[in-house]
């Protein structure tokens, strides 16, 4: 990040505000960011929660998530904003292209299948529930375990019917930063994988949609180059979203 001050010290740099999660106030006016807005590297920002978060586009079209420092020892929640970007790793677009009826309705529900489905990163739910694509006979020999932390506590969440659904769940923040998920077969319970539980309010990502598109230079339109982009915008911020659910949200937006 020092390279990147420095290689811009002579012009004032701005990011487009693509998506705001939770409370970012600029400091000097008061005034919560929004999407459309934009930010210096400059800008004291003060942030309501440490699970507050905003992505924002560069100049040159680079992700980054604007947060609190992971590595801060403290607990201050106003920084400058230099502090509090974070690139985006892009993710390979193809990432999503599995997630769909194929790898738990063909292959079976195991513990390999769902690492496969789930990956071992992020897992982000589109809307306020999401029913798995497994078979009936699966539905009705295994349950999924979710188990996460909540404060000082440990929580349980038992999926009986392989559905997730977002008031089933404590959340701090729209999501699970760990989360430790299970198979049970009967008395049997077996570890699947650890991953972030993330759930996103369609009409938002419908907003960011248009925000990205904007920012992009590109007219929303239902033709590849912007299937594309928007799939990729997903994978990159979102992580693995099963594929059904994405494909579906897409052809809602661009209807």
């Amino acid at each position: 990040m020092v390279l990147l001050i420095t290689g811009v010290a002579a012009q004032e740099v701005t990011y487009d505000i693509i998506s705001t999660m939770g409370t970012i106030v600029d400091k000097k006016s008061g005034r919560a960011l929004q999407v459309g807005d934009q930010v210096s590297f400059h800008t004291e920002l003060v942030f309501s929660n440490p699970h507050d978060r905003a992505v924002l586009l560069s100049p040159s079209k680079s992700k980054f998530f604007l947060e609190l420092p992971k590595t801060s020892e403290s607990q201050e929640m106003t920084v400058a904003s230099v502090q509090a970007l974070t690139p985006v790793k892009p993710r390979p677009a193809l990432i999503t292209g599995t997630r769909g009826n194929s790898v738990l309705a063909m292959k079976g529900v195991s513990p390999e299948s769902l690492r496969e489905y789930f990956g071992t990163d992020t897992f982000t739910v589109i809307g306020p529930s999401l029913k798995l694509p497994v078979t009936k006979g699966d539905e009705g020999k295994f349950d999924l375990l979710f188990r996460y932390e909540n404060g000082n506590l440990v929580e349980e969440y038992l999926s009986i019917d392989f559905t997730i659904t977002q008031s089933n769940f404590k959340l701090q923040g729209n999501g699970i930063s760990e989360c430790y998920l299970l198979l049970k077969d009967g008395n049997q319970t077996t570890w699947v994988t650890l991953l972030s539980l993330f759930f996103v309010d369609k009409k938002q990502l419908f907003v960011e949609f248009n925000s990205y598109l904007k920012a992009m230079n590109q007219v929303k339109g239902n033709n590849n180059t912007v299937r594309k982009l928007l799939r990729q915008y997903c994978t990159d911020i979102y992580g693995m979203i099963d594929n059904s659910s994405l494909e579906a949200t897409l052809n809602e937006y661009l209807k």
